[in-house]
């Protein structure tokens, strides 16, 4: 047995579960979700359009797209966001407190298993996610309207399927995802978000098709303060354009091919306090040597959930 599942053996356990049972979600996992996920994910608040209180709502996803892959933990954002780090903007859950290792490991291998719901499973079979505000509260209405000429820019930026909103709720200021999108090398045209280039706060790449050559555009986003390129193919070339953002305070780079020689062109980006390496060829001398170059920097070189993207394609 590998070390990987002793660990999920003695997690079982340790749980009170016989470790050659099937989980079962109504007594093992739908607890976890009651107590840690439910506060954003029911039917009295639903965060980015996701229902976590209900198998079809499970299975539907929300604004990021699927969250769960039966079978494919490593694929399923469900469980792979609670296994960041917490300082990780992308970590969940964002209240309260995370799930625990054997917490973590009882979803894994329920989604291992093909994460059946069982039969017995009560839920609202017409869900409603409830607005971010009510005509009742007319300032906090004005507050999440996206107006004037940004309105026209967003919404032609979501017809070419591109996830887009606001950072915590400032109607001024904006995220925007390619994660989801179909996009080949050489194909993602960053300058068309140009014209939110004084408002855009939040990039994300990860897991896309993107190349080094595609990130030359970003010298012409220089607002971004948060740039997520992992899993992606993109190598130290990359970071020639990266290191021209001298807003950017995080970065996640985890499973690229970025090395020790890549992280030092990033020494001029005095704003930068996170950098996520794990999974690539950084090593923890290089990592340090960035630290004293910027200081409040921290690297985090972690854990790899998955091995590096090295001479395969990326995932989708």
């Amino acid at each position: 047995m590998n070390a990987q599942l002793r660990l999920c053996f003695y997690s079982l356990v340790w749980l009170g579960f016989p470790a050659n049972a099937a989980v079962d979600f109504d007594r093992q996992i739908k607890p976890i979700l009651e107590e840690k996920c439910y506060r954003c994910h029911d039917d009295e608040k639903v965060k980015g359009d996701l229902r976590l209180d209900y198998p079809e709502g499970i299975l539907a996803g929300g604004k990021g797209g699927i969250v769960l892959v039966p079978g494919e933990p490593n694929e399923s954002s469900f469980f792979i966001l609670t296994t960041y780090p917490k300082d990780d903007p992308d970590y969940m859950p964002q209240k309260g407190e995370g799930l625990s290792k054997p917490e973590q490991n009882l979803l894994k291998a329920w989604i291992e298993e093909g994460a059946s719901f069982g039969e017995d499973f009560v839920h609202d079979p017409n869900p409603r996610a409830k607005s971010k505000f009510t005509e009742a509260d007319p300032d906090s209405a004005r507050k999440y309207m996206i107006m004037g000429d940004a309105l026209e820019i967003v919404e032609n930026l979501r017809a070419s399927d591109l996830l887009i909103d606001t950072v915590n709720h400032d109607s001024s200021l904006f995220e925007v995802s390619y994660t989801h999108a179909d996009r080949g090398p050489g194909e993602f045209e960053l300058t068309s978000l140009a014209p939110l280039s004084q408002s855009l706060k939040k990039l994300t790449l990860a897991r896309t098709r993107i190349t080094n050559e595609d990130l030359s555009s970003l010298l012409e986003l220089a607002s971004i303060e948060h740039l997520d390129l992992s899993r992606t193919e993109v190598d130290d070339r990359a970071l020639d354009f990266v290191s021209q953002m001298v807003n950017l305070r995080t970065l996640n780079l985890r499973d690229t091919k970025v090395t020790d020689g890549g992280l030092l062109k990033l020494a001029n980006l005095k704003q930068l306090e996170r950098l996520y390496v794990w999974g690539t060829l950084v090593t923890s001398t290089g990592a340090t040597r960035l630290e004293k170059r910027i200081e409040g920097l921290a690297v985090k070189m972690g854990t790899s959930i998955l091995p590096p993207n090295r001479g395969r394609s990326p995932q989708r």
